[in-house]
This record gives structure tokens, C-alpha cells and sequence, in this order.
């Protein structure tokens, strides 16, 4: 007879308050690359907030129902937010977490698994990349050299790891984790998805912390978020413009500190760059 090791099963959250501010994150967050969910998640998310079946069975039912559509179908152009919104709710109800780079990989490898082509999952870019950026006028961020990820990723972890955070958050503190944030998404080590995979992985570092945010930032301004972190990661010296971190400081403070900045207010546009252009 086996011997009870003492370990038990851990249940999917249970708590559809919390369930229904997972959606309405993972949903906002199919924004930052100008993605909208369906109205057939819509039906999906309703079913599981009346306990009609959980977020493994909302997460197999939307995987089904795209292989049931022709490619060609315009429904199917739903298909990158719905499923990666579905398996963002998933992965942040189910809570595991280790402060690791290879929990980046892991996190872009459930998301985007069947989404992406096979050699971008899980893996990191092997070339340099562009984006243009509307806040820069159509300029992009100058992402790390491909051939650094890995160790710049470790030198970025291995800093956050030695900080240790107090509650209330204080503005000190916001910016230090803002700084980390900003610089992973500054390597951007995958080649699509890059923003989706680090809020996901800020989320559940929160949690792990022990910290109860404020997810109405992620809901409502996940464009602002990327917007944000592209501010806080270009400049150009040639015509006085510096990196501005400030905007991200806002967000983070709504999130960590309630502070209730108008977000909506905030022009985000590189002036310098959209003067007689």
C-alpha cells in the first residue's frame, strides 16, 4: 500500500472574483499587439465564472474550436487573443512560479505553443529585430544584441534577486521593479510576444511576493504598458531625447500603490519626434 507523502493536489483558484480579473487581464493584455478577442470567449469566460466548467476545460474548448476553422475563415483571426487569453488566465489561476529566466521561456512556450512557428516557441530569438513604434513616430526601440539574451538576462536576474521589497510598496521600491520589468522587455528575447510573456511573468512574481495588486492597469491600459516601456527605452542623443522611465512609473504605481493616476491623460508621444514630421 502506498504511503501518504504528506503532498497535496493544489485546486485551481476557486475564488471567481479572482477568476473574472484574470479574463479581464488576459484579454487586455491581446492589446499590446493590437489584438481583440471574440465574441465566442465571451461565451467561454461566462460559463467558467458560473462554475459551469474551470479554466482547463475553457482552455480545451477554445483549442477545439479552432481546429474546427478554416485558416481562411475570417473567425480565425481571432484566434492568436483567444487562445493565448485563455491559456494567460490559465497559467496566473494556477499560480506555480519560479524567479528564473527559464520561467520566461516556459510561460512564451504555453502561450504560444500552435501560435507562433515551432522555432520561435520557448526559444530565444537568434536575430536582431525593429518594431515601429507609434509613440516614436515609426521609430523602434534598439533591442539587445541577440547573442547577449542569455547573459543579460542573468545579470538582470541575478540583480532583482538580491532586492528585497517591504509593504506598502514605496515609490523607491516601485521604480526598482519597474527598472527590472523595463530592462527584460528591453532584451526582448523572443521573436513575437515578448510584452504578453513578461506581464504574465511580472503577475506571478507578484504573487509569489505575496503582493495583492491593483489589476486595472493591466485591464484597461495594456497599450499605455508598451507604450511606456518604449519610452523608458529609447533615446537618442543626436536630438536631446532621453530615456524617460517616468510613464512606467506611473503604471506601477497605480498597480503597486492605488495611486489612481489618470492614465488616459497621458500622452505618451515622443514630442521631439513628431515636431515638423
Amino acid at each position: 500500500m502506498h504511503k501518504d507523502d504528506g503532498y497535496k493536489e493544489l485546486p485551481l483558484n476557486s475564488d471567481l472574483q479572482k477568476r473574472k480579473d484574470y479574463w479581464e487581464v488576459a484579454k487586455g493584455l491581446q492589446k499590446t499587439d493590437g489584438l481583440e478577442t471574440s465574441q465566442y470567449l465571451e461565451t467561454i469566460i461566462a460559463d467558467t465564472l458560473t462554475g459551469k466548467y474551470d479554466t482547463i476545460e475553457a482552455n480545451e474548448k477554445i483549442g477545439k474550436y479552432y481546429e474546427q476553422i478554416n485558416p481562411n475563415d475570417s473567425a480565425y483571426e481571432s484566434k492568436e487573443a483567444d487562445v493565448t487569453a485563455t491559456r494567460i488566465t490559465l497559467i496566473l489561476e494556477r499560480g506555480g512560479f519560479k524567479f528564473s529566466p527559464a520561467t520566461l521561456r516556459t510561460i512564451h512556450t504555453e502561450l504560444f505553443h500552435d501560435v507562433f512557428p515551432y522555432k520561435w516557441v520557448g526559444n530565444f530569438r537568434t536575430i536582431n529585430l525593429t518594431k515601429e513604434e507609434a509613440v516614436l513616430n515609426g521609430r523602434s526601440v534598439q533591442y539587445a544584441d541577440y547573442s547577449a539574451i542569455q547573459d543579460t538576462l542573468k545579470y538582470d536576474f541575478d540583480e532583482e534577486f538580491q532586492t528585497r521589497y517591504s509593504l506598502p510598496f514605496t515609490s523607491e521600491q516601485v521604480a526598482v521593479l519597474g527598472k527590472f520589468t523595463s530592462n527584460i522587455w528591453q532584451t526582448h528575447p523572443f521573436r513575437e510576444g515578448n510584452t504578453r510573456t513578461i506581464a504574465t511573468f511580472l503577475m506571478l512574481y507578484l504573487q509569489n511576493l505575496g503582493v495583492d495588486i491593483n489589476n486595472e492597469p493591466f485591464k484597461e491600459h495594456a497599450q499605455y504598458f508598451r507604450g511606456a516601456l518604449v519610452r523608458g527605452n529609447y533615446s537618442s542623443i543626436r536630438e536631446s531625447i532621453h530615456s524617460d522611465s517616468s510613464y512606467l512609473q506611473l503604471f506601477f504605481e497605480n498597480i503597486l500603490m492605488d495611486a489612481g493616476h489618470d492614465l488616459e491623460a497621458v500622452d505618451l508621444k515622443c514630442k521631439e519626434l513628431f515636431v515638423n514630421r
